[in-house]
């Protein structure tokens, strides 16, 4: 499998990457794939290595991509925004061989425990593990999960395909397109984006992330025909006034529940917006509506791509009818083998050939999706995933707390943010400051808390489970917490 190498063969002059004034050509491209490739072998990868990519969105990780798929290794991207312990523990759960990084992310690399290989260069600095575990896959993506631990998602080259086939036909694909990638390609929105348009022969322009002004002005050139935004960037593209224009033809909108306001919002404005609903597990899109569907349905993300099979089951397993609310699940080709090592939570939502997403909707007469929760304890901020049970294991860490709640509040710009509901040890004098500090040193800056509040205890049920309505509900009934103690609370 070397779709790089097939476009190169078939197009070599064909466009396949714009990033600032530079261009690469399909055999260009290819070209330093193949090089990309020697110098990875030199360091020791070989069929199957599990090679990780801690880069920032650039040519070279288009590169490395490739290039590890020629190979036939396994591709571990990184979030470059975690940490140091969310890292290593993410490069020794997926047995990563090698971990690839260049100037801007070495210094990062290199407190990490792990032979690496900074670019550009032909040397690793020790040589790669030979790990005899292997994974059923050509990707491993990490996506959280609800122990608090993330997951790695088994992805295989069939499944990428599957997912540009079913994309193309409901996107359409047009000989002129150029995808505008914003999102980080540690994303499978971002990477699925970049597979599909070489399996296309069509072109990328590569943004090193989200600026609205850069976005916008690539846009307004005419050179832009579909772009992958979620909420929150189309957001503050409206907010600042970019206008759309004709030859932008699809603003594919996911990674996050999208107000129908905004939607109606931007399809009122001329955005070709397509509202979808997808996942790491199954190879991002899995169900997209058309701007005539979102204009007749804002709050709809439309129906399966074709050869994709939805249903909303009850909580017995059993068929729902139109309008009934249950769980959401995908089957089809694009839905993933496995989650790497982990028999059990592959168990719990693989079943009968189906995924078993956790997500509440439902369809309605027409078949149309409409989600009501992207997971019931997940907090969506900025398109980013946050499991609230990470960022407790974390604040639970601090000497000064007895429990802890972690929620997702309503926030206008990045739909959600995180808020913790903290309780003290008797005696002990909790400060923000300190639970900031240690939460920055081991989270994400976009998992860390925005809002806190003390609380005497966490509300819970007969059963002991905390409410977590409740809890959302002392945010907005309560002073935010400063921090201080307060003497009614002791």
């Amino acid at each position: 499998m070397d779709w790089l190498a097939d476009q190169a063969a078939r197009n070599p002059e064909g466009l396949a990457v714009r990033c600032g004034a530079a261009r690469w050509r399909y055999a260009e491209l290819d070209a330093a794939a193949t090089e990309m490739a020697a110098c990875l072998a030199a360091a020791g990868v070989v069929n199957g290595s599990h090679v990780a990519v801690l880069l920032p969105n650039c040519p070279e990780y288009l590169v490395l991509v490739h290039a590890v798929l020629s190979l036939a290794a396994v591709l571990v991207p990184l979030n470059t925004r975690l940490t140091r312990v969310e890292l290593q523990w993410q490069i020794e759960h997926a047995d990563v061989a090698l971990l690839v990084c260049n100037a801007s992310t070495a210094g990062f690399a290199t407190v990490l425990d792990c032979p690496r290989l900074e670019l550009p260069g032909t040397r690793a600095t020790a040589p790669a593990l030979r790990i005899n575990a292997r994974c059923d896959a050509q990707f491993l993506l990490f996506t959280s999960g609800t122990s608090g631990r993330p997951k790695a998602v088994q992805l295989t080259a069939a499944n990428l395909l599957a997912g540009a086939q079913a994309s193309a036909q409901r996107l359409g694909v047009m000989p002129d397109d150029c995808w505008l990638l914003c999102m980080p390609l540690y994303h499978v929105g971002g990477l699925a984006a970049a597979l599909r348009s070489c399996i296309y022969g069509t072109a990328v322009e590569l943004q090193a992330g989200f600026d609205a002004d850069l976005v916008a002005s690539a846009i307004a050139s005419g050179q832009i025909t579909i772009v992958s935004l979620v909420p929150t960037m189309l957001q503050r593209l409206l907010a600042a006034g970019a206008e759309t224009v004709p030859n932008l033809r699809c603003v594919l909108l996911g990674g996050a529940a999208a107000p129908k306001e905004l939607v109606l919002r931007a399809l009122g404005r001329g955005w070709p917006v397509f509202p979808t609903y997808g996942m790491t597990e199954t190879a991002a899109q899995a169900v997209t509506a058309t701007p005539a569907g979102a204009l007749a349905k804002p709050a709809s993300v439309g129906r399966p791509l074709p050869g994709i099979g939805v249903e909303v089951l009850g909580s017995h397993g059993q068929p729902l009818m139109a309008g009934e609310v249950g769980e959401i699940c995908v089957a089809g080709p694009t839905v993933m083998n496995a989650y790497y090592k982990d028999v059990f939570a592959t168990q719990a939502v693989l079943r009968g050939g189906a995924l078993f997403t956790g997500d509440l909707g439902y369809l309605d007469d027409a078949g149309d999706l409409f989600i009501l929760q992207r997971r019931v304890d997940l907090i969506v901020s900025g398109g980013e995933n946050v499991y609230p049970a990470e960022v407790e294991a974390v604040l639970l860490e601090h000497p000064a707390v007895a429990e802890c709640c972690v929620v997702g509040l309503p926030d206008a710009d990045w739909g959600q943010r995180v808020g913790a509901a903290v309780v003290a040890k008797v005696d002990r004098k909790l400060e923000v400051a300190d639970l900031e500090r240690n939460c920055r040193e081991k989270l994400a800056g976009y998992k860390v808390p925005r809002s806190w509040q003390l609380m005497i205890s966490l509300p819970r049920n007969s059963a002991g489970k905390v409410q977590l309505a409740e809890v959302r509900a002392a945010f907005g009934a309560a002073q935010l917490w400063d921090g201080k103690p307060r003497s009614e609370q002791q």
